[in-house]
């Protein structure tokens, strides 16, 4: 084996270790090195999207897939990629399409999840039942995905049982912490929350971020949108955009859409490309007669995301202008 071969080799082990390590930085420093050695090599062009996609530098990585699925159809592995782009972009028919033909070509257990977890997102459940139960007694980060499907189809108590298995696994991990307070709050009774949690309000305690979605929907529900409209006031500062993006869809499919908006409008900036979420933001505007104020919203962005200016347009026909 040539010196330059065992330099490819340890590049490739390394870049792959800080790509799955989400060390970015290391990751783009390896990447460089990589293509000075091996500048043409499909497995290079390969590890550069998925640096690309990590990275969100979706313009490079859109043309960068663009061109690697051009030159390489046969290719599982940018086939894979190109799903994993069009899923990051919420283009969910179009992600499941690569994904199931990375499958056809190269069967493997993370393509058949990643189908699971776009099959979730398309609403179709039972597809992605199947293909993730198959998986999920060999690999415990399925429970996870398994956990978002019944929740997504409001089977709260199945999910929390798999947030809990992953969590005998795995009993450090944030992300699945939040998930089972989050889930918890939705199977106890509406009542036993609320005083819960104006409890912790009473005695100044930070309130557990996962607990406000199910205690902002009792408020909503029992009539007691004064009382919402007051919480929100006190901590939406407090909130991260996940949880101001879970209150927002909570007031709008309970049609308070001024509430709703404004915390829309709060997501806005990280949610810019969101197709759906800025539809449901025009459409509270329109209920809240708030119309104007989103264009100057759009008209503030519209240079970082110029397909709001067809938008803005949009908008303005609303108004007559």
């Amino acid at each position: 084996m040539s010196v330059n071969t065992k330099v490819i080799r340890v590049l490739r082990r390394n870049l792959k270790q800080s790509l799955r390590n989400r060390h970015l930085h290391e990751a783009e420093n390896l990447i460089d090195q990589l293509k000075m050695e091996d500048p043409l090599s499909l497995e290079t062009r390969g590890l550069e999207l998925e640096f690309l996609i990590a990275k969100e530098r979706w313009r490079e990585a859109r043309t960068l897939a663009e061109q690697l699925h051009r030159l390489h159809p046969g290719s599982a592995r940018i086939h894979f990629l190109c799903g994993r782009l069009k899923y990051r972009h919420k283009e969910y028919e179009k992600a499941l399409h690569f994904f199931e033909e990375s499958n056809r070509l190269h069967p493997h257990w993370i393509t058949q999840r990643w189908m699971g977890k776009t099959c979730t997102q398309l609403g179709k459940f039972e597809h992605a039942e199947a293909l993730l139960l198959s998986l999920v007694d060999a690999h415990i980060a399925v429970n996870l995905d398994l956990a978002w499907l019944y929740e997504r189809s409001d089977q709260a108590l199945r999910a929390l049982a798999h947030v809990r298995c992953y969590l005998e696994n795995r009993p450090d991990d944030p992300f699945a912490k939040d998930q089972e307070i989050r889930l918890k709050a939705q199977t106890v009774q509406p009542e036993t929350l609320s005083g819960d949690i104006e409890l912790l309000i009473e005695l100044d305690e930070e309130i557990p971020l996962g607990m406000l979605p199910a205690y902002l929907s009792f408020l909503l529900e029992s009539g007691q949108t004064p009382s919402a409209r007051d919480f929100l006031l006190k901590y939406r500062s407090r909130l991260d955009t996940n949880t101001t993006t879970s209150l927002a869809w909570v007031c709008y499919k309970l049609q308070a859409y001024d509430l709703a908006m404004d915390l829309f409008i709060q997501g806005f900036p990280e949610k810019i490309r969101d197709v759906k979420y800025l539809s449901a933001l025009e459409s509270a505007a329109r209920h809240c007669n708030r119309i104007a104020e989103l264009i100057r919203q759009y008209e503030n962005s519209a240079g970082e995301e110029r397909r709001l200016y067809g938008r803005i347009k949009r908008l303005q026909m609303d108004l007559g202008k």
